[in-house]
């Protein structure tokens, strides 16, 4: 299945006054709701294909990815995979319905997660978030181009955590291990977290 794209091969720098290119990966039936939403603000490229949103992300690479881990018979985790191992990763944001598979798609680099179901006008709220992000993660290496190279990528990837979060002193209530991942809002005081040695997921009050 090719991309349907009004994407052109040149990608635009990210800035307030110019659209971002985004990959939409998902072969839900939400998925051109979600694609029309967005086209009001974005330039969108929309796929169900996982193999022609690999093709895409080599040709263009976009300023983010959204991607449904469950690609009828396919799997998002790959797509996002893919994404991060790009030259130049764009940010990748996960949507599921199958909160258990989040962890993997945290091992794999996604950058957040939103849960379904969702209203359009939450996911261009969290779209804009990240991509404030990486503006700030690019104007940050912008200013810091003579500090040491090791240094420069861990402020990078601080920057370009997105939406999650990682707790490196709070314990798995299942495996004690140190160190978790807040990766959902599932109200105001409670908060959705995985642990990653044991990809096991669960609701708990927010940490501030």
């Amino acid at each position: 299945m090719a991309v349907t794209t009004s994407v052109p091969s040149s990608i635009p720098a990210v800035s307030p006054s110019t659209p971002a290119d985004l990959l939409l990966v998902d072969a839900s039936p939400e998925a051109a709701a979600y694609a029309a939403f967005l086209r009001g603000s974005y330039r969108v490229a929309t796929t169900s294909s996982p193999d022609a949103a690999r093709q895409f992300l080599h040709r263009h690479t976009p300023a983010i990815v959204v991607t449904e881990l469950d690609l009828q018979g396919a799997d998002g985790v790959d797509i996002c995979r893919e994404a991060k191992s790009l030259a130049a990763p764009p940010p990748v944001l996960v949507t599921t319905r199958q909160v258990e598979r989040v962890p993997d798609a945290l091992a794999a680099g996604c950058d957040g997660v939103l849960l379904k179901p969702f209203a359009p006008n939450l996911l261009f709220a969290r779209i804009g978030r990240m991509l404030r992000a990486r503006g700030e993660m690019l104007r940050t290496r912008s200013r810091h181009e003579t500090l040491k190279s090791a240094h420069l990528a861990d402020r990078s990837g601080e920057l370009l955590a997105g939406t999650n979060r990682v707790w490196p002193n709070t314990y798995c209530p299942y495996c004690n291990h140190s160190g978790v991942t807040s990766f959902e809002f599932a109200s105001h005081r409670r908060a959705w977290y995985a642990c990653l040695a044991c990809k096991r997921v669960w609701i708990a009050k927010r940490q501030e």
